[in-house]
């Protein structure tokens, strides 16, 4: 019964952005003062480090500075979920370990992505591996599914296997950014599942069919919008038009080029390479809409 009650508090976590100076650091201050914000206007966590965060492109080193900042300026770990995304079953554990010992208990994991056309078997080891050597540390582990990145999509019989083996309080949730409803609605059916919706535009319906909330990048702008489709189970139009203007492009550049319009700070435009900026043309598109 635990769990059931923490799937439905689950709530909004915006999928952080990560800022950067002209120069390519990253502005630690800037990430204070942003997750502050959304954390009080309608957000219940943040999720550092994912894909809109630019996670694969920072060192773990940076990672750790990040977060120890975050918490030494009063932001709770309790708010706090780490991504963790590659393909070595060591670093994950090393990095989970480490983001442990600074109280974070929850992760948002990624598979393995480097080899494709993976076998169900091969997953399934590579998780058990993950969650055996980190079992004594009770996190719980958001898996995510993101294969229009990743090319490796996580299965709902993978998801119960592995709750078969480890528990529905370590098998948490699973984050689900394909945007196919149709895809969530399979999770959904495990109901000691946390099903959290990567994709804005589905968010109101899969929270109808009992979604727990969502993992997203257009939070970062409007969190309380945000906050509102989840608490009414109601389309927000305004999300779903800015959205589609959103995924003509880059989408991680462009969510940074929306934050840098709303809030009228150019250091959100910075991303790092290999990504670009967004287009001047992307960004006169979004300025207008907005």
């Amino acid at each position: 019964m635990l769990v059931r009650r923490d799937v439905a508090m689950f709530g909004l976590s915006v999928a952080l952005s990560t800022p950067f100076s002209q120069g390519g650091a990253i502005d630690k201050q800037l990430v204070v003062s942003h997750s502050k914000k959304v954390l009080q206007n309608g957000a219940n966590s943040i999720t550092l480090f994912g894909t809109t965060g630019e996670g694969t492109s920072l060192s773990q080193t940076e990672k750790l500075k990040v977060l120890r900042t975050l918490i030494k300026e009063d932001i709770l770990a309790s708010q706090i979920i780490v991504a963790v995304m590659t393909s070595s079953l060591q670093d994950v554990v090393s990095q989970c370990i480490e983001y442990h010992e600074l109280g974070v208990r929850r992760v948002l994991l990624a598979p393995p992505f480097f080899f494709k056309d993976l076998s169900f078997d091969g997953l399934l080891n590579w998780y058990s591996a993950v969650f055996l050597a980190l079992r004594p540390l009770e996190i719980q582990f958001i898996l995510y599914n993101i294969p229009q990145l990743t090319m490796v999509p996580i299965e709902p019989k993978l998801i119960s296997a592995l709750q078969g083996q480890f528990g529905s309080e370590m098998v948490f949730g699973v984050k689900d950014s394909t945007g196919n409803l149709s895809g969530t609605l399979e999770f959904l059916k495990n109901k000691d599942l946390m099903v959290a919706v990567g994709d804005e535009r589905t968010l109101a319906d899969a929270m109808c069919h009992g979604a727990s909330g969502a993992i997203c990048g257009m939070s970062n702008i409007f969190p309380n919008e945000l906050a509102e489709i989840i608490n009414t189970k109601t389309h927000n139009p305004m999300i779903n038009k800015m959205t589609n203007l959103i995924v003509k492009a880059p989408v991680t550049a462009g969510v940074k080029a929306l934050l840098a319009i709303k809030l009228n700070e150019n250091k959100w435009l910075n991303v790092r390479s290999p990504l670009n900026p967004s287009s001047e043309a992307h960004q006169l598109l979004l300025k207008n809409a907005l």
